[in-house]
């Protein structure tokens, strides 16, 4: 069964815009897979940084 799927607008300034489609051209994937991957990889560091937090 497939995912529902929210849909989001997003704008960039035209500097942020050339990073972001270089950086979808590097790894070669779409747009919204991109913003996937960063979402995800922002939000483990996010994580792991309150675990490294509470074993002090």
């Amino acid at each position: 069964m497939s995912e529902k799927k929210k849909r989001y607008t997003v704008s960039f300034t035209p500097e942020n815009a050339e990073k972001f489609e270089e950086l979808v051209n590097y790894y070669g994937i779409q747009k919204s897979g991109l913003l996937t991957l960063l979402i995800r990889e922002e939000y483990q560091r996010k994580i792991e940084g309150k675990e490294n937090k509470q074993k002090k």
